[in-house]
């Protein structure tokens, strides 16, 4: 367990500030290749976001769904569970905003388009970068690898859910009562989210020890020059400018005395840390500045309910049958389409193929009305063709299984029969609804 705390594997190993193109393997996240996953990307200033985030910040968006509910905060000097407790939102705004700069899909998706998903060269996925909590084995993803990488608001509270384990893991030092109304108490709950290793240490030589607070706004700030936590916390003081406006209010920040701290026999000596794994919370544990300020749950303007950032999807049907001749798999197959005729995304995954059949989207989400700044509504548009190696004369026969997940936490698959003859056509046939 302490090697696996050492290496740090939290919700992105290395944060990315401009995300490149997808990679060919996800070597710390399971060994196969990243999912083939779409999503939808919001509007310009993030508001739909980061209202979002104030929502799972309160444990608001999926309180009742085991995969995405957040734990209970553990608070006080007794370290008890509250379900009351919540997450200063500015934190996930921070977070979001270093790791993604709050984008959901790969940077070629315009605003208000649905398009291939966000992944980072270490297999991070989405605005929050979840990675620890997916597996990328090579098979189709799970409920829970579907809807966080491909659904914002999966996504969000996947993200604030690995805080919250990392603030609750009683490995980690804390910072005054464990109180987190204090954006400061979550400083080593950060440095966690990002990696509990040497290269966020705030001893680090490769950091300037008497660096000022890191400036989210400037681009000349020196991204690499901060561990992760100070990039974040700094993000909190002073907030991002999208088109003249700061996406969310500055909240002050006391950061801890690094030079005095990182002297020999201090709570953070970095020759401490790199030597020993055990005692860490007592070692490395701090007061809570005296200055600090308890974090507002606001990001100014109207909040956002549950049911307008989620909408009511509802499934349009998929088509009865769809023709696979043979000559349509030596062009490279055909497709299966998806609609959404209510609001919001409805979120589908396949669930199972025949071995001889290949999707070229494992996951998505259909857009439909409600989102006023996108163009709306947007198909959900599944390739299918022959797997590799191609399929051999004869019958064919088998099933591509969907599941779409609703925000209300109910679920229904529906199976699509297929048939192909080598020498024929082949015919798909839609199944009823299975709840």
């Amino acid at each position: 367990m302490l090697l696996a705390l050492l290496m740090g594997i939290g919700a992105g190993v290395l944060s990315v500030n401009v995300v490149s193109g997808a990679p060919h393997s996800c070597p710390y996240s399971g060994g196969g290749p990243p999912f083939a996953v779409e999503s939808f990307e919001a509007d310009r200033m993030r508001r739909t976001y980061l209202q979002a985030q104030l929502l799972a910040a309160q444990n608001r968006l999926f309180p009742d769904d085991a995969e995405f509910a957040m734990p209970a905060l553990k608070v006080g000097a007794n370290r008890t569970a509250s379900a009351s407790a919540t997450i200063p939102a500015q934190l996930l705004h921070a977070i979001s905003w270093i790791e993604s700069k709050i984008n959901q899909v790969h940077i070629n998706v315009p605003y208000g388009d649905v398009g291939a998903a966000l992944i980072s060269p270490d297999c991070g996925y989405g605005i929050m970068q979840v990675t620890s909590t997916i597996d990328n084995d090579g098979g189709l993803p799970s409920r829970y690898e579907a809807l966080a990488i491909s659904h914002f608001a999966y996504n969000i509270a996947a993200g604030a859910g690995i805080l919250a384990e990392k603030w609750n893991e009683d490995y980690f030092p804390v910072v005054g009562d464990s109180d987190p109304s204090y954006v400061e108490s979550w400083y080593f709950a950060l440095w966690a989210y990002n990696g509990w290793a040497w290269i966020n240490h705030p001893g680090n030589p490769m950091y300037d020890p008497a660096r000022p607070p890191y400036d989210c706004d400037d681009d000349e700030s020196g991204y690499w020059d901060y561990p992760y936590q100070e990039r974040v916390l700094g993000c909190v003081l002073s907030p991002p400018v999208v088109n003249g406006q700061r996406l969310w209010e500055p909240h002050p920040v006391v950061l801890p005395d690094v030079p005095g701290l990182t002297a020999p026999g201090g709570a953070l000596d970095p020759d401490l840390f790199r030597q020993r794994l055990d005692q860490v919370r007592e070692r490395m544990s701090l007061d809570l500045p005296g200055s600090a300020v308890p974090a507002r749950l606001t990001i100014g303007g109207p909040e956002s309910s549950r049911e307008a950032l989620l909408g009511m999807p509802e499934l349009d049907g998929i088509p009865t049958e769809v023709e696979l001749s043979s000559s349509e798999l030596a062009r490279g197959g055909t497709q299966l389409t998806i609609a959404n005729e209510g609001s919001g995304l409805l979120a589908w995954r396949v669930v199972s193929t025949p071995s001889w059949l290949d999707v070229g989207i494992q996951a998505g989400v259909a857009l439909g009305n409600g989102y006023d700044f996108s163009n709306m509504p947007q198909q959900s548009i599944i390739p299918i063709s022959a797997s590799a190696g191609g399929v051999p004369e004869g019958s064919h026969r088998g099933q591509i299984v969907l599941e779409f997940n609703y925000p209300d936490g109910t679920s229904e698959t529906e199976s699509v029969a297929i048939s192909l003859d080598k020498r024929g056509a082949a015919y798909y046939e839609a199944g009823r609804p299975q709840s």
